[in-house]
């Protein structure tokens, strides 16, 4: 594996686990951060398994991700991950309720253990994905 893709997802596995810590004492609001920045290091995993440049961009990473959900490279149901936990991390960090003309959803328990969920698969997929292509 690339240095870079390897690096990317070691990364996200280690925030992914301080998310875990964080939520399982209550702290869902440094648990959503945490999540978040995982979720956006396993996109820019895929995006370089892909044999695309991951530029350091959120909205670039965003759009570049989503594109390979929309190619099917990877499964669908991950296209909208980055956008809820961006939405997340912001009601975490900055209290913020809309983003984008969009309400975001309550940080509770709940929501952050089901984005902590999906960002475990994500990783699970991108690391089992064969390169240079994720999905054939």
């Amino acid at each position: 594996m690339p240095p870079f893709i390897a690096q990317k997802l070691a990364l996200a596995r280690r925030q992914l686990q301080s998310a875990r810590n964080n939520a399982s004492q209550g702290d869902v609001e440094t648990a959503a951060n945490r999540a978040f920045l995982a979720a956006e290091n396993a996109a820019a995993a895929a995006i370089a398994k892909s044999g695309r440049r991951a530029r350091p961009v959120h909205a670039q990473i965003r759009t570049d991700f989503e594109d390979l959900c929309d190619r099917g490279l990877i499964p669908r149901t991950f296209r909208n991950l980055l956008t809820e936990s961006y939405g997340l991390r912001l009601r975490a960090d900055y209290g913020r309720r809309i983003h984008g003309g969009r309400t975001i959803p309550e940080l509770t328990p709940g929501s952050v253990r089901k984005i902590i969920e999906r960002v475990d698969r994500l990783i699970d997929i991108v690391t089992r994905t064969p390169n240079p292509r994720l999905r054939s």
